[in-house]
């Protein structure tokens, strides 16, 4: 279970709630979502708590406390969705962190709400391969495709990173929003990881941080497993710096968490060893090295 994940020292530092949500009702092209957390539970236990490049073991910074899964209820995306916020009504969001643990990229919603609720100036880091901003996918706003939508409905700015593939409805989308409201930096044009820092932390300020991380941002090479995979993603090692970057000496305090669109291939535990590596990068640095 996630309470053995990076768990190796006393149980000290900045508690970390895990919330499994092993749902794919909204997915468009391979299935799978549905076994990513129980995925990244096992790669956990096999990942070094020990970060050797920053020189800071994540065992003695955070704790993780591992919340019940929350399974999906008859009735498509609009039941999930209430259950989610049934679930996250018993949480703090003005103090508790949450790394939820997909699934699907359509299960963020709730939480964004949830947050945003007690931080009303939140932004948003999105990276992916898509942009998620189409009004409707397949007859439902609440598809995954749609997420960065709702997102940008609540008001909420985004910076997104890793983006290669949209439509042209999300173009004429991305032209009309406010540069204050939403920046993309596509996969094409990514700067040196210190550069992209440097622009999120102008964009973010002083406002908290909320990370909506979907694998298929990363190149293939380094996260195959996803249902709906896109050639020339970010590198692994372009993503680890970019976080060294974002929190040396400082940066924006990140608010939560999280991690879908991870569908494990049978055999192999590439995918998600990666996914739980990026994770432990992020905490790491953000714990380690921002001073917050």
């Amino acid at each position: 279970m996630l309470d053995e994940f990076f768990d190796l020292g006393p149980r000290q530092g900045k508690n970390i709630l895990v919330l499994p949500v092993p749902y794919e009702g909204t997915v468009s092209f391979g299935t799978g979502t549905r076994l990513g957390p129980e995925a990244m539970f096992r790669a956990s236990v096999q990942v070094e708590s020990y970060d050797p490049e920053l020189d800071l073991d994540l065992a003695d910074l955070a704790r993780f406390t591992p919340l019940p899964a929350v399974h999906p209820p008859a009735g498509g995306p609009e039941a999930m969705h209430r259950r989610l916020a049934e679930v996250l009504h018993g949480l703090d969001a003005a103090n508790d962190f949450l790394l939820t643990l997909g699934g699907d990229h359509s299960i963020p919603l709730p939480v964004f709400e949830f947050y945003r609720q007690a931080r009303p100036d939140m932004v948003i880091l999105h990276v992916d391969a898509h942009a998620d901003l189409r009004s409707s996918y397949e007859d439902s706003p609440l598809s995954h495709a749609c997420i960065m939508a709702r997102a940008r409905e609540l008001g909420i700015p985004l910076f997104q990173m890793g983006i290669r593939s949209i439509c042209r409805e999300q173009q004429d989308f991305m032209r009309a929003q406010n540069p204050a409201g939403l920046r993309t930096l596509f996969a094409w044009e990514l700067p040196e990881p210190k550069e992209a820092a440097a622009m999120l932390r102008k964009f973010t300020g002083d406002r908290p941080l909320y990370i909506s991380f979907d694998v298929d941002g990363m190149d293939p090479s380094v996260i195959p497993g996803t249902g709906t995979p896109e050639p020339g993603g970010i590198s692994y090692w372009w993503m680890a710096a970019f976080w060294k970057e974002l929190w040396q000496g400082g940066g924006p305090e990140l608010i939560g968490m999280d991690v879908c669109e991870l569908a494990p291939i049978h055999g192999s535990q590439v995918s998600e060893t990666a996914a739980v590596k990026i994770i432990q990068r992020v905490l790491t640095a953000w714990l380690g090295l921002s001073g917050k």
